[in-house]
């Protein structure tokens, strides 16, 4: 959802691309779902996490990319897991690679908050981008700072990001339009069902593209 073209666009290119999905949940798990997934439809944690892995797996082939996915729990769930063990997961998981992209903006949701400080505490011997989440970052573009800083970065980064917009072309936003809508569990409650989707990425092309701060 935040930076499906661009990932297309690599991948015809020639890169290897890599979806890590680090608070996953546990596909076995029999614990009651959250207020979320029950929203979504689902029974269980595992319920939830077999059907939302379903749908990345589509996702991931239409943009050429490859899923993998944690068993590290998400906001609302058991974590199945420390801090010290989810960052030595994901480093092993980024051995090797020529750079990792994680969340930067607008950070609201803890999960992605709390991935983010653990990343950029760890020095990461990589280039590092930060992206646009969406669509977070669309819901929020009237009430947020325009230089796109989040406030819960501020204490992490010594100077402001500086954003650049990824310029697209029509055959990768039209990847992007059919991967997103592959997460079909997920788009009522994200406001993406309908013209949701539609509203969100006409935004997202009119303003240049999507969104990557890289880190120096």
């Amino acid at each position: 959802m935040s930076t499906g073209a661009t990932i297309a666009t690599a991948v015809r290119a020639g890169a290897k691309v890599d979806i890590l999905t680090v608070f996953g949940y546990g596909p076995g798990s029999n614990t009651p779902a959250d207020a979320w997934d029950s929203k979504s439809g689902f029974a269980t944690e595992g319920e939830a996490c077999r059907v939302r892995r379903l749908e990345d797996r589509e996702a991931c082939g239409i943009l050429g990319a490859t899923p993998q996915w944690f068993d590290f729990g998400s906001d609302g769930y058991e974590r199945h897991g420390s801090r010290q063990e989810i960052l030595s997961s994901v480093i092993a998981a980024v051995a090797g690679a020529d750079c990792v992209l994680i969340p930067g903006f607008p950070l609201l949701h803890p999960d992605h908050d709390e991935l983010t400080r653990l990343l950029l505490g760890a020095r990461l011997h990589t280039q590092i981008g930060l992206y646009a989440e969406q669509p977070y970052a669309f819901w929020e573009r009237k009430r947020i700072d325009p230089a796109m800083q989040a406030p819960a970065l501020e204490n992490t980064l010594n100077s402001p990001l500086l954003w650049t917009r990824r310029r697209t072309d029509r055959e990768a936003r039209w990847m992007k339009w059919r991967a997103v809508r592959c997460y079909r569990s997920q788009l009522y409650q994200l406001g993406l069902a309908r013209v949701g989707l539609f509203h969100l990425l006409w935004h997202e092309s009119a303003q240049g593209g999507e969104a990557i701060a890289w880190l120096p």
